[in-house]
């Protein structure tokens, strides 16, 4: 295997600028589920922001400048092997509500560290902030990436997440459809991954056909959670962190388990309802 040279903490894609409209917030919200019962974030008059919508520029192609060709966050943006390279976990903070009236933020995106997975893989972890006009902080990506081609000598070790979820039934329980064509509108958000499109290129690549982005499945989770815990009141949702377990493919029901730990904290699992199998894993949501 390969050996992953610590000296990439601290690289930065640089300032760039993301700018959107009432009409990506709303596009975005069809991209993640909402229903015709979701008014509020698909109609321009009194329309809220799903908070989620703040990981757009995470894996994003549209409305940043300098233009992206292809989704890449910072880590991916450098030259390295991408063999066996996947998502595997990733935290939204919400630090004020977005702007429903759309805006042009300004985001960087920066490696903080490098973790090492027992010699058998290598985690780069990189934080993406998004700040508004006036200069204050709107939200910070904190994404993991996992590249199976490296080890990390000398790194940390990839911090085992806590347990969160109790071992008892959930609190709530809350279905959803991820529509034949959910990945298509999803990607209109700017995740323009060839494999969520293309099933000829997705065979290619080892798989059935083209599959649903995470964050895609992050979004229902938001969504669903604020219309279960605090309905119509996306501007209350401070965090959602998640580990990615399963991809999930168009045309697929899932539902949303929720475990209420304590004030203004509840845990979380997505799930494939067809096969039980968890898609986001031991998440954590929190509220104002």
């Amino acid at each position: 295997m390969k050996e992953m040279d610590r000296g990439i903490v601290g690289f930065s894609t640089g300032k760039e600028t993301f700018s959107y409209t009432w009409r990506d917030l709303a596009l975005y919200a069809l991209g993640v589920g909402a229903t015709a019962e979701e008014l509020e974030y698909q109609y321009e008059v009194g329309i809220k922001a799903l908070p989620t919508f703040g990981v757009v520029p995470y894996w994003g192609t549209f409305g940043i400048t300098p233009r992206r060709d292809m989704p890449s966050n910072a880590c991916f943006t450098l030259n390295l092997d991408r063999t066996n390279s996947l998502h595997l976990a990733h935290k939204l903070i919400m630090h004020k509500p977005l702007d429903p009236k759309g805006g042009t933020l300004t985001i960087e995106d920066t490696i903080t560290e490098v973790f090492d997975r027992g010699g058998k893989s290598t985690v780069i972890r990189s934080e993406l902030i998004g700040y508004d006009e006036s200069g204050e902080k709107v939200f910070t990506n904190v994404g993991d990436s996992m590249f199976g081609a490296y080890t990390a000598e000398g790194s940390p070790a990839y911090p085992r997440g806590e347990k969160l979820i109790p071992e008892q039934e959930p609190d709530v329980v809350s279905v959803a459809y991820m529509a034949e064509n959910q990945h298509l509108i999803y990607r209109l958000s700017g995740d323009t991954n060839t494999v969520h499109a293309d099933p000829e290129f997705a065979k290619a690549a080892g798989f059935p056909g083209a599959f649903m982005q995470g964050l895609c499945a992050y979004g229902y989770v938001g969504r669903m959670a604020i219309n279960a815990l605090f309905p119509g009141q996306p501007e209350k949702l401070a965090s959602i962190d998640a580990q990615m377990r399963n991809i999930v493919y168009p045309g697929t029901e899932v539902a949303l388990h929720l475990w209420k730990l304590d004030e203004g904290r509840s845990a979380f699992r997505l799930v494939n309802t067809a096969t039980q199998q968890a898609i986001l894993e031991n998440g954590l949501l929190t509220w104002n």
